[in-house]
């Protein structure tokens, strides 16, 4: 018998577990000699092992809760979304209309309607990410992984944000496509991450200054994407709370927009991706945010 466990009750009525162990024991001859028997009070740890179970319990219940509430936040969040793009594409579609009418309109007209549009577009934007965010956090976001030529999606992306560099006179360097390199992602949210990295390092930069986007081979078979801007850099409790929702790190009351939702979709995008982001910073100089992804052959 191994750790049989009995209940022994006195005559109070105490009760006491007890793990009980026995076995045979035999001489030279192999004649049965007698038995061994041991009995150890285990009482306590019964007391304890019962507690952990409804610890265990009642955090599952907790944790199941919490995903239920969580799921029903994405859901509304998503619903609300939905709802409100229609009236912000009629403003837009309006502010549009209306800017481009025959005569012009009065130049405080204008800069009314110019107000209004930059405010929908705003709008919209923290709209798509919210959508975004609760998609990711509700589980439903469905990623397409494939080899992706990196070169390729880079040059896409730079000609759409160099007009908005030279606008703000930052120089903007890349690394040479002439060999291909494959990485395994969604091309469409790759892309997506990389438009956020680098707008956000052409916004947040200094007056002249640069955008360095770079890659570095992580053994075995990685590769680390950066973008490094001449900005103002950030502080070490500042970078402790990069990728928080809503979190601007202090940008709230400057005059470039943002949402503070952008950065923690990229971040909920690569890891969905497999792969690893973050970022490097010295205040003063600037920073670097990088990512990192798995290479692949080409398809």
């Amino acid at each position: 018998v191994t750790n049989y466990e009995l209940t022994a009750r006195t005559r109070d009525g105490k009760e006491t577990v007890v793990s009980f162990n026995a076995a045979t024991f035999y001489d030279r001859n192999r004649k049965l000699q007698g038995v061994f028997a041991t009995a150890r009070d285990i009482t306590e740890r019964k007391h304890l092992d019962q507690a952990l179970l409804e610890n265990n319990r009642a955090q599952g219940n907790a944790q199941s809760a919490a995903e239920k509430a969580k799921l029903v936040m994405s859901d509304f969040l998503s619903d609300m979304g939905h709802e409100l793009r229609t009236p912000l594409n009629t403003i837009l579609g309006a502010t549009q209309l209306l800017k481009a009418d025959r005569p012009l309109p009065p130049p405080a007209q204008q800069q009314n309607l110019e107000q209004i549009h930059k405010a929908a577009w705003h709008l919209l934007e923290l709209v798509n990410e919210i959508l975004d965010l609760a998609l990711i956090e509700s589980g439903k976001a469905t990623l397409t992984i494939e080899p992706v030529s990196l070169p390729a999606l880079m040059l896409e992306c730079r000609a759409m944000l160099e007009p908005l560099a030279e606008q703000r006179g930052i120089g903007m360097t890349f690394p040479r496509s002439e060999l291909p390199c494959f990485v395994r992602a969604d091309r469409a949210r790759l892309k997506q991450v990389l438009i956020k990295l680098l707008s956000n390092a052409i916004k947040y930069n200094k007056p002249a200054g640069s955008v360095v986007v770079d890659y570095t081979l992580i053994p075995p078979n990685s590769i680390r994407i950066g973008v490094r801007d001449t900005g103002n850099g950030l502080a070490p409790e500042q970078l402790a709370q990069l990728f928080q929702p809503f979190n601007r790190l202090g940008k709230n009351a400057s005059t470039e927009e943002g949402t503070g939702i952008g950065l923690v979709v990229s971040k909920e995008l690569i890891e969905l991706m497999d792969g690893s982001i973050g970022a490097d910073s010295t205040v003063g100089v600037g920073s670097v945010f990088w990512f990192e992804l798995n290479l692949t052959s080409a398809p």
